[in-house]
């Protein structure tokens, strides 16, 4: 998918001990019935799922996640090649993650891809995409509580919009790492890590059956 949206995750894989060689896991890969090939840098590319596994000085593993790509499936197979390598699972940008939350991280991206082409199918759907920008505004402010919670058209994604300088809001010096061209009095939006893109699509699925794709 093309966009403002970076779509890949890295996984690392620190060992204890001698780092397996590729043909190692591409055994265990077999093993598992899981069909991959080898390109020319020695990747291990699998068929089914859109991850490539990186084996150097240390096992990597490189996902795409799509708006269809199965989640359960992937991330018990990510799972079990931590448990094959007696590893922990480590996600870059995050540190160390539990299968729960690997999969929790995974849907979240997945349903916001699945929410950006669902309001570009608005117009083939004809429907009016302002009436459901209102709606999914409107969900954002139940459940928001008192965050002011926005779907960002330019970020493809559900932000914050916090003050600068006021009670609650940034100081300006943490504004400033979100837009230096902000001072007080002004308003930035700040991406959220939560699991609000996952309901924000079950409203959309379910209130816009027709946008979904299904």
């Amino acid at each position: 998918m093309s966009g403002p949206i970076d779509t890949t995750r890295i996984l690392t894989y620190p060992t204890v001990g001698p780092v397996p060689d590729v043909d190692s896991v591409a055994t265990w890969l077999g093993e598992q019935g899981e069909p991959f090939e080898v390109d020319d840098s020695g990747v291990l590319v699998l068929r089914a799922l859109p991850v490539r596994v990186v084996v150097d000085d240390g096992v990597r593993v490189h996902v795409e996640i799509t708006p269809t790509v199965p989640l359960t499936r992937l991330v018990l197979l990510l799972a079990e090649l931590g448990a094959h390598l007696r590893a922990e699972i480590r996600l870059a940008g995050v540190g160390v993650v539990e299968r729960a939350d690997l999969w929790l991280r995974f849907a979240d991206l997945q349903d916001r891809l699945r929410i950006v082409l669902a309001l570009a199918r608005t117009e083939g759907a004809h429907v009016d995409r302002e009436d459901v920008l209102r709606g999914l505004w409107s969900l954002l402010v139940a459940v928001g509580g008192k965050r002011d919670l926005r779907w960002d058209p330019h970020r493809a994604a559900i932000v914050e919009v916090r003050g600068v300088g006021t009670p609650g809001g940034l100081t300006p010096s943490e504004a400033a790492w979100h837009d230096a061209s902000v001072g007080v009095g002004d308003s930035v939006a700040v991406a959220i890590e939560t699991d609000m893109h996952i309901v924000a699509w079950r409203w959309l699925h379910e209130a816009w059956p027709n946008l979904a794709g299904d």
